[in-house]
Formats: C-alpha cells, structure tokens, sequence
C-alpha cells in the first residue's frame, strides 16, 4: 500500500488503494519503501502518479494562491471573506512565529504546526487584510512566519515561560492556548529515523511522530512517509501490525 495523505490533528495516514485511515496509534511495526508522487484529487476523485518526483510532482502539484498571499488578493475572485486571526506561537524552548489563519481554526492550526503555546494578536476582517496586519507585525517584532522542522525537534526542552510572558507583555497580549502532545514526558531528544515506524507511539506533535521502543525515543518526520511504500515489518518472535495492538 501507498501512503497518500496524513492528518496530525487524526492521527492517521491515508493509504492508497483502500483509501483506509491508519491509526497512528498504539504499537507500529511499518517499514518504508519506494516512494512516488502522492497524485492528486480533483472535485473529490483521486488519480495515482508514479512520477518519481516526491512528495508531489509539478504535474500533481496545485497551486494555492492563499497560501503565498502577502496581503494582495491574487484569486479573480477573493473567497476569504471570513473573520481570521493573526496569531503569535511559540515552540520550545523560545522560538516564535507569527501567523495567520481562519478564526474558527486557531486551535487546530496551532496543533497542525506542532505549537506548544499561542495567542491571538488581532482578529480581522477577512484573510486579505489579516495577511497585510500578518506582514507589519513580524516587522515590527522582527519575528519570522515560519519555524524549521529542525527547530521543532527540541521537544525534551523546557518552554521558556519568562520569554513568553515577555512577548505577552510587549505586544499586549491576553489569553493563550497551551497545547499537549505527548501521553508521558520525554526523557531524551528523540532519535531521527527515517526508514520505518517501530515502537509505541508517544504522541504526534505537527508532522513530527515520537515512539518508543527499547527505552529509546525515536522521531520520525511524516513528510517522509508520503508517496512511500509501506508494509509491515516482519518479527522473529512475532508479526505486528499497523494497528493497535
């Protein structure tokens, strides 16, 4: 099977040909293969692609004028006309970012990202005009719109609560969401594996899947799952599935 799609908010992966939602839960024993394009769906149907360009090939790709808005509406018909929010999240241990999303989404964005506390700076009007206030924010902060997958590795350090309630402070903030993604605390930075899912899963923060196995933490980046070939990993002593167990 081929995996297609994942949902950290779920906590599932999309396999291709049953178009079955895996759990990402429990103990996993799944080893990854050749990885192709992850194809692409149109007005609800999916179409396969074997292009070996991953995760998506120029021809699957589709282009999202919303998501390289800068405040200029580049649709000929501007389809954002709903309250947003311009918010301000913070990775640990003090890694900040500004951005931008539909108010009714705050939470699970903050979730999708891997954010481990955020706030709202400023709800607006629509999504063009949130992009503009977005843009004169991290200017004026000097805070970037985006945070490395790399930076978000640092899961077994501690959040910085001084730097955050400084932030707070200068931008005059009230209120903020404190999010939790792991079931115990983590006791080491997780090792990065890339070549299979082995273990009990410790929880999905943003892309980032963290499992145990042997007293040792490993996290595993689920971009690298799409477009691959999966299939169990066969045991010794016994066959686990993708499944719970």
């Amino acid at each position: 099977m081929k995996i297609i799609g994942f949902s950290s908010l779920k906590k599932t992966l999309l396999a291709y040909p049953s178009m079955e939602l895996l759990p990402l839960s429990g103990s996993l024993s799944l080893g990854i293969g050749r990885r192709t394009c992850i194809g692409k769906w149109q007005a609800g149907v999916y179409s396969s692609c074997d292009s070996e360009a991953v995760p998506v090939c120029g021809s699957c790709e589709e282009f999202n004028a919303c998501a390289i808005c800068t405040g200029t509406c580049l649709k000929e018909e501007k389809t954002c006309l709903e309250e947003h929010a311009v918010y301000i999240a913070m990775f640990r241990p003090d890694i900040f970012k500004i951005g931008v999303t539909k108010a009714s989404r705050l939470d699970d964005r903050l979730r999708e990202q891997g954010a481990d506390v955020g706030a709202v700076v400023d709800y607006v009007l629509d999504g063009e005009l949130a992009r503009r206030r977005e843009r004169e924010l991290q200017k004026r902060y000097r805070i970037k719109g985006t945070v490395r997958h790399s930076q978000k590795m640092l899961v077994d350090t501690e959040i910085d609560w001084a730097a955050w309630d400084a932030m707070k402070a200068k931008m005059d903030i009230n209120g903020e969401t404190k999010l939790r993604y792991f079931d115990v605390p983590l006791w080491m930075r997780p090792l990065q594996e890339k070549n299979m899912l082995l273990g009990r899963v410790i929880g999905v923060k943003g892309r980032l899947v963290v499992l145990e196995k042997d007293a040792t933490l490993y996290g595993f980046d689920l971009n690298n799952i799409l477009g691959a070939e999966v299939s169990p990993i066969e045991s010794s002593k016994r066959q686990i599935s993708l499944h719970i167990t």
